[in-house]
Formats: structure tokens, sequence, C-alpha cells
């Protein structure tokens, strides 16, 4: 694997979910912050400061494919706090489940950034996409590799962005919008 060209290409902190606390605690320190943080149950990080809320932006994005490839449909929800802000479900004609993936994480990345939020948590049940957004493995598919490119620059703009690999079970909400898009296009009813 080509570590170092995706490292360089998308410049991102990135620790891993073992490390978010530390890096939670790291960064809310040098804004001279006491923090309480803990990943709850579901992955979601809670964190609480002294005299002050924070707010805390959680992206989850998710793919679906009926056939692979077949009818496709991306689902993203944003929540602030652990209270949902924003959704979105777009169905995407004949396309792979890892492109439909992708393209969810995509929308869920360029809407973080459109609202101004600049810290963020990104979580989803794609072990191949939140890899890929770490830098850990290559992104071999022209494709995925042009979706990518698409943020690259948003990417750079963020002032923490953290990837987190989830299980099925805890991304319903993006699941269920990604299902949402076949359904309203009157497939797979």
């Amino acid at each position: 694997m080509n570590q170092t060209k995706l490292t360089k290409f998308f410049k991102i902190k990135s620790p891993r979910i073992n490390d978010m606390d530390n890096f939670i605690k790291k960064n809310n320190q040098k804004n001279n912050q006491k923090t309480d943080s803990k990943i709850n149950k579901d992955n979601s990080i809670i964190n609480k400061k002294n005299n002050n809320s924070q707010k805390r932006y959680v992206m989850r994005f998710d793919g679906a494919s009926k056939g692979n490839p077949g009818e496709a449909g991306a689902g993203a929800v944003i929540y602030e706090n652990d209270t949902e802000i924003w959704t979105t479900s777009r169905y995407l004609g004949k396309q792979t489940n890892n492109y439909a993936e992708c393209f969810a994480m995509v929308l869920g990345i360029e809407e973080a950034y459109n609202r101004g939020i600049r810290n963020l948590l990104v979580e989803g049940d794609s072990m191949l996409i939140i890899n890929q957004l770490k830098g850990k493995w290559q992104i071999k598919n022209k494709d995925l590799k042009m979706l990518h490119l698409s943020i690259a620059l948003i990417l750079k703009s963020f002032n923490s962005i953290i990837y987190n690999h989830i299980y099925r079970n805890f991304n319903s909400r993006a699941d269920e919008l990604a299902n949402l898009s076949l359904q309203k296009e009157n497939r797979f009813l």
C-alpha cells in the first residue's frame, strides 16, 4: 500500500479509536478548556466542558446497492450534540455498494463544511471507506478516487476530523436514509 501518497494528499488528524479520548482532551487543552470526554456505548463521543457547553458534531453515512452493482442509494445524517440537524437521501442509479458508501460520505462532509462545522467525527460502517479516509488503504477504483478528489480541498479546511468505523447496528439512521432513496424511486418497496 502506498500510505505515503494518501497521507500527504489528505494531511488529516486521524487518531485510532482508542486514542480519541486523548485526542479530544489534547485539542481542548490548547484552548485552555477543561473537558470530561468519554466514548458512549454507540461509539459517539460525549464532551462536557465545565460551565459551558461545547458543540459536538457527528456525521454518519451509509450506502446501499441492491445487486452490487445494482440500484443504489446514499444516505447521510449530521448530529449536533446527539440531535439530528440534517439528513439527505440520494438515489444513484446503478452503482456498486462501495460507490454508494463513498458518495454518502462525500454528501455528509460537504454539508458539514457548508454549515461551517470545522471539528467533525465521521462514522460509517464501511471499513473500506473509513480506512481509505485514514490513509491506511489505497484507493484503487477510479470512481472512488474521483469522489475522494472532489472533497480533498474541503478536508484540508477542517480543524480536526476523526474517522471512526462503527458497526451496522449503530448506523441505522444513515442506513434507513440510503434505503429510503430506493423507495422514493419506487423500486424495492
